[in-house]
């Protein structure tokens, strides 16, 4: 996760504040007159564009001067030379760091209390970013995710490997200010979502159920490419990124989808590379529609996945809307192709078509009275209230427990825009007795199941 990450997930947490102000009938913190003009904005954007004051590259494009922009070039380039010295200490290449790197991240823990089973903490996530400007033209970036709390990780009362995982590790090399190359472990561009999941900034405890599975949130894949964007005339503004990858392997299950087939990041299990990408359009700021796609082949034999996702942001006040469609098309084959020792090559039959979709409803609002006994410091704050309906079909060939269906409603609190007290209730059905699950049938209702979770999710 990147700096320009960290700042766009900033301005996601912060707009809903800006937002409320106005329709509380407080003045506007901009006169209208100074509001961006196109050709003030930055020149690429990954995300929503949000009407924000005081960030500093809010979409996250990387164009802005680090901190110490001051520094000649020259400084710079002998602050390398001398870290690089058969000479320098370890301790004195790790000072000289400390005016050129930034440190952050965030975190999520969960309290979990199911229909079935038993109620649970969950120490869900804690994820440190790390950027630094190497100089005017060239950054990294990198993501560490401990999920669990990472190793040893205690199942059924045995201790094991837990989760420690680079998520994100890149260097960007800004050629023009409309085309940025990137190589390391990028983010697979297949919708909005998998961009954007830092739990801070997301209303709902749960990521959506077809994307963790078809599209698996967190998708990341070895590769490079490019990304960029342009302004389009008047406020219109078309953003790309395009990478090539080492891409899935056969590991396609149904009810997992996707997820145990991401690439790895030692070799390839094959000399295809896949090609996936994504294109969002901007006519103003609130608004966004992407467009993006996987294509690649899973095996030796050349059997691909081809993959096609749309996506839509809209702010309309404090009601935010959003969703995501995928449909994802596989050529026949085997769970093979891995070395023949390897427990990995079950033969099981490999879907051949999946699909999934979420649409969800945030509607931010105060309670006046409440707000007047806070702290000051969280007087600005708000509610959240959510709603999200969402399905998932891992195998469309045949009706099984990969088929769910999904009703959460949800409410939260964000004192502050990095802070944020979430709670949610869902009910779902799987397709696991044979009859598609829809939120419009009888039995989603008379066969389902219900949870609630509790979570608290904070940036730093």
């Amino acid at each position: 996760m990147s700096r320009r990450h960290h700042l766009f997930l900033l301005s996601l947490l912060l707009a809903p504040l800006s937002g409320l102000a106005q329709e509380e009938g407080s003045a506007p913190t901009k006169p209208a007159e100074e509001a961006p003009r196109a050709s003030d904005r930055p020149k690429q954007e990954e995300g929503p564009r949000l009407d924000l004051e005081g960030l500093e590259d809010p979409a996250g494009t990387g164009t802005t001067p680090a901190p110490n922009a001051e520094v000649s070039g020259q400084a710079e380039n002998e602050t390398f030379v001398e870290r690089l010295q058969p000479t320098t200490t370890l301790a004195q290449r790790a000072a000289a760091i400390l005016d050129r790197t930034t440190l952050g991240g965030y975190a999520e823990h969960d309290f979990i209390v199911p229909e079935q089973g038993t109620s649970t903490f969950r120490n869900h996530r804690y994820v440190l970013f790390v950027y630094s400007h190497i100089s005017e033209r060239i950054s990294t970036a990198t993501e560490i995710e401990f999920e669990f709390a990472g190793s040893p990780l205690k199942r059924d009362g045995i201790l094991g490997a837990g989760e420690v995982l680079l998520e994100f590790s890149v260097v960007d090399l800004m050629l023009t200010d409309w085309a940025t190359l990137r190589a390391g472990v990028i983010l697979a561009p297949v919708g909005a979502y998998n961009l954007r999941h830092d739990a801070p900034a997301q209303e709902l405890p749960e990521r959506p159920i077809a994307y963790t599975t078809i599209v698996p949130t967190t998708w990341f894949e070895s590769g490079a490419g490019f990304l960029g964007g342009f302004d389009l005339g008047q406020d219109w503004r078309l953003s790309y990124e395009v990478y090539v990858v080492n891409g899935l392997d056969a590991k396609i299950l149904d009810g997992q989808g996707f997820r145990a087939a991401r690439g790895s990041h030692l070799k390839d299990n094959n000399n295809d590379k896949a090609v996936t990408g994504r294109v969002s359009v901007s006519p103003f700021l609130g608004l966004e529609a992407g467009l993006s796609g996987y294509t690649g082949a899973y095996d030796l034999e050349g059997r691909r996945v081809n993959m096609v996702n749309a996506d839509v942001f809209w702010r309309l006040g404090a009601l935010d809307l959003t969703g995501e469609v995928v449909r994802a098309f596989i050529d026949p084959g085997y769970v093979q192709g891995f070395p023949g020792n390897s427990e990995a090559n079950t033969r099981d039959r490999v879907p051949t078509g999946m699909f999934g979709f979420y649409g969800q409803a945030n509607y931010r609002f105060r309670i006046e009275p409440f707000f007047r006994l806070l702290p000051d410091e969280w007087k600005e704050g708000h509610f959240t209230a959510s709603l999200r309906y969402e399905e998932k079909d891992t195998d469309m060939e045949f009706v099984t427990a990969g088929d769910v269906a999904r009703l959460t409603l949800g409410l939260n609190f964000r004192p502050l825009p990095p802070y944020v007290l979430k709670t949610s209730f869902h009910w779902e059905k799987s397709g696991g007795d044979g009859v598609r699950p829809h939120v419009w049938s009888g039995e989603f209702w008379d066969e389902g199941h219900w949870e609630f979770i509790a979570s608290v999710a904070y940036l730093f």
